[in-house]
């Protein structure tokens, strides 16, 4: 598995069952430093689109958060080593569903800054609860899922269609959880659905090597990361083809480029 031994954790604390590290304690401290700018400027942005109208998609808004991922990450050792198929991606205003491999918590900032358009994160409900990363999810206006309720599901899956329809993209973890063991999880449904009921295509994402250096046991990264990975695959078309095979094809693609472990 990609999952480090006890040993690499190096000098590290326990807490509530959670490792830190040095690495980690570092990581974090610089993570909200740069936060304070960043929340500022998305406190700034929610008051000019709630009194203006402006940027209604939140386009804007979102771009802080892929700054401060795609700063925070270069400052700290954990930009990708290898970034291929950005030629795949969409363009502004085309409807798409972008789905990845859920290893860690680094999927999120690691994706966030290689997407350049505006789309939509499907998220956990109880991540509005988090600084920074909730301010960011509840002001962007993303779909945030109550996977315990049906109803809270159905109204997700509305919203997400309704965002389609408007041409943002979303971005979903098919799986709807971060794997615990390294190797990626059964597909849930609620993707393809959408996928099949307004045509938009469906964009494979591999990600390499986030479980490694944040698994399930820690509470921030490990250490720098030199080798991580993003893929983008061609779209898969919906056309002609049922939920079942869209999630096929989309899980065979995903898999092609991570390790056999990890598959």
């Amino acid at each position: 598995m990609e999952r480090p031994p006890p040993k690499d954790y190096g000098l590290h604390l326990k807490i509530k069952g959670k490792i830190l590290n040095w690495f980690g304690a570092i990581y974090v401290i610089q993570a909200l430093a740069l936060g304070v700018i960043w929340s500022a400027a998305m406190a700034v942005l929610h008051v000019v689109c709630s009194l203006t109208g402006l940027d209604p998609h939140r386009k804007w808004y979102d771009w802080t958060g892929k700054q401060w991922s795609r700063l925070n990450m270069f400052l700290g050792g954990c930009s990708p080593a290898v970034v291929s198929g950005l030629e795949h991606l969409p363009k502004e205003g085309e409807a798409a569903l972008l789905c990845a491999n859920h290893a860690s918590w680094f999927d999120i900032p690691l994706i966030a800054q290689f997407v350049p358009t505006t789309f939509k994160f499907v998220a956990s409900a109880s991540l509005r609860k988090l600084p920074l990363i909730g301010q960011q999810l509840v002001g962007g206006k993303h779909v945030l899922i109550d996977r315990k309720s049906r109803k809270g599901q159905l109204k997700s899956f509305k919203e997400s269609i309704a965002w389609l329809k408007k041409g943002v993209q979303i971005m979903a973890f098919p799986e709807g959880t971060r794997t615990k063991s390294g190797r990626m999880g059964k597909f849930k449904g609620g993707t393809f659905a959408m996928s099949a009921k307004t045509g938009a295509p469906i964009i494979p994402i591999s990600l390499v090597g986030t479980f490694a250096m944040y698994p399930p046991e820690v509470m921030l990264p490990l250490r720098p990361a030199r080798d991580l990975e993003i893929h983008v695959h061609p779209p898969i078309y919906p056309e002609g083809k049922t939920e079942e095979e869209l999630a096929k094809l989309t899980r065979d693609a995903i898999a092609s480029k991570l390790p056999p472990e990890c598959r």
